[in-house]
């Protein structure tokens, strides 16, 4: 039986990569507490295998991506007052903007 393109059939991941989710579950769930987690994950990964330090990079521009992405559809479909919505892209650009001069100049 095929599946229907409802979004009650998303999982949480894909809802939030389509921003489908309500932009303060977006921004504060996915956005920092989840990127804290997947950050000390990636770290604790590249210091056990011996990698380094600057590979975390690689592992950790596709989650900055998916972030992005997410929250920026989320803050576009957020019916709330229009300053929250503006706020998280601002934050969203200062955040792309730290991580692309953090590669470049290889502080983390």
């Amino acid at each position: 039986m095929a599946r229907s393109k409802n979004s009650n059939n998303k999982n949480f991941f894909v809802k939030f990569w389509n921003g489908d989710l309500s932009l303060p579950m977006s921004y504060w769930l996915v956005g920092v507490l989840f990127s804290v987690v997947v950050g000390f994950i990636i770290g604790i990964f590249v210091v056990s295998t011996g990698l380094h330090p600057d590979a975390i990079f690689g592992f950790l521009i596709p989650w900055y991506i998916y972030t992005t992405v997410g929250i920026w559809r989320s803050s576009d479909r957020y019916k709330g007052p229009k300053f929250w919505s503006i706020l998280a892209k601002i934050a969203v650009v200062l955040g792309v903007l730290s991580a692309i001069g953090q590669l470049i100049s290889g502080t983390y």
